[in-house]
């Protein structure tokens, strides 16, 4: 954790105070007070005092909207969609790329930086995010002023979204021959890490048709037959399941080879690969979500969050944003300055047309979120946030109370095992709620008697305001955090059965 003497070092320093007034500018601007979470919203910084005042109560680090307002103060939480639009002046596309192998992550962040430039842009800014990843930036003035007769402003946060999935599709491409994907998986440095963290390659990548790029699900893939020499019973597993178990007789069931040749469900081809998930954040796409300031401090690593040249990222080592000595460059994130007006207009109208050759997926888990576990879920299955919530919090403990409740009905527990969780949970908070509401709160959803899941992860007034959002890998992959739990146990179960 940052200490104060090391905050004050830093932001005291003129030159770096310039920088995050800079940035702060028509901007919302909240700073973090290192575990404790996020200040109050809305704020914005205007003046070196600002700075300085959050820091000497504790604050580590500064964090800006992707949107421009026409007065940051006026945002309210929650609020409607039409009243941001009429606010928001603006909005600047900021990706956020994290691979847990740097090496990786710097050759996604310069595949997109090389793809932004095929599509005719140059105002391409890029900077260090102070832990594990980077930041890529174009500035709004490089998008036209409408796209399909809407106003350009007015597409946040779907225009991101779009202009990042199109991104993500397009530096590894079925027409690429998935070149990019193939590059990681046969990469000394992936495979080291595989071998050092225990991890599978599944929970980086997914099975995919090389010959239309569709993706496929777990039911697609070619079936294996197993039989019992004992008994008979037969049971049926996809391709990858090695040994199985008869529940009857307890021994090794024999495997049978089928000569049914696997085949995609969308265009019959034979060839199959595997796609990378290439981790670029969409989180960092919704509205009025936050990302850390140039020139901030990161909690986890102490590092400085710096603008690098784009040029030259693959040569960027982590050991060059050491706050020691380290001096503020001419380079900003985000510079508006000899910006071409328009430039960025073949790359989302591109996007706005563009459809993933790996269509998305509606899993079995998703079709099914509504429906609660037919067991009550270990507290090791829990997604990050709750476990971060559980731990007790200052603010925000209506609106996680509210959460945990949906989560927990979602995900098996009973009212009795819920309403004990939820008696020792309020007595780790700062300060307890009342007893009295929080129980009430519980039997009122008792009466409702409708399960009902706990808000999307894209919900910053939820996860993000009361500082419990602390995304894994996983979290890239989920909408909610009851899939996360889903996922969890199927790919426990899926081990298992693999050893069986």
């Amino acid at each position: 954790m940052i200490s104060l003497s090391t905050a004050l070092n830093h932001y005291k320093r003129k030159d770096i105070q310039d920088e995050i007034l800079f940035a702060a500018q028509d901007r919302e601007s909240i700073a973090r007070f290192g575990d404790k979470g996020f200040g109050k919203r809305p704020d914005a910084l205007k003046y070196p005092s600002d700075i300085l005042e959050q820091v000497k109560n504790g604050a580590t680090s500064f964090h800006v909207s992707e949107e421009h307002w026409r007065n940051p103060l006026q945002l309210t939480t929650p609020m409607s969609k039409k009243d941001a639009d009429n606010l928001r002046t603006g909005w600047d596309l900021v990706i956020d790329i994290d691979f847990e192998v740097w090496e990786i992550t710097k050759l996604i962040a310069y595949e997109i930086i090389m793809a932004l430039k095929v599509h005719g842009i140059s105002s391409i800014s890029c900077k260090f995010s102070g832990n594990k990843g980077f930041h890529i930036g174009i500035p709004f003035e490089a998008f036209p002023e409408k796209v399909h007769g809407q106003e350009t402003r007015t597409l946040f946060p779907e225009a991101t979204k779009r202009v990042v999935s199109y991104l993500a599709g397009y530096i590894d491409s079925k027409e690429k021959g998935f070149a990019l994907s193939k590059k990681i998986i046969e990469s000394n440095e992936f495979n080291d890490f595989l071998k050092k963290t225990g991890k599978s390659a599944d929970e980086f990548t997914k099975d995919i048709c090389l010959e239309c790029g569709a993706g496929l699900k777990s039911e697609d893939k070619k079936q294996i037959d197993f039989i019992c020499s004992k008994c008979g019973k037969t049971a049926r597993a996809d391709e990858s399941t090695k040994y199985m178990r008869c529940d009857k007789c307890k021994v090794y069931m024999e495997r049978i080879q089928s000569s049914e040749k696997k085949k995609c469900p969308k265009c019959e081809g034979t060839k199959f690969g595997k796609k990378v998930n290439l981790f670029i954040d969409t989180l960092l796409v919704s509205s009025r979500h936050l990302y850390r300031m140039a020139y901030s401090l990161h909690e986890k690593s102490g590092l400085v969050s710096m603008p690098i040249d784009h040029e030259k990222i693959m040569e960027f080592e982590k050991e060059q944003a050491k706050p020691e000595g380290f001096r503020v460059s001419s380079l900003k994130f985000i510079n508006k300055r000899n910006v071409k007006k328009g430039e960025a207009g073949k790359l989302i109208m591109q996007a706005f047309d563009y459809k993933p050759q790996i269509e998305a997926e509606e899993s079995e888990f998703e079709k099914k979120e509504y429906k609660p576990l037919g067991f009550a879920l270990q507290e090791e299955f829990f997604p990050p946030c709750i476990k971060k919530g559980l731990k007790g919090l200052k603010d925000g403990r209506k609106r996680f109370s509210f959460i945990l409740i949906n989560f927990l009905t979602s995900v098996g527990w009973d009212y009795d095992k819920i309403e004990k969780l939820l008696v020792e949970w309020n007595k780790k908070n700062y300060e307890p709620l009342r007893e009295v509401n929080l129980l009430g709160q519980l039997k009122y959803h008792k009466r409702n008697k409708k399960k009902i899941l706990p808000p999307n992860c894209d919900n910053v007034a939820y996860y993000k305001d009361i500082g419990i959002c602390e995304p894994d890998n996983l979290c890239s992959k989920i909408k909610n955090p009851v899939n996360y739990s889903r996922i969890k146990v199927k790919s426990v179960k899926k081990g298992k059965t693999r050893k069986n």
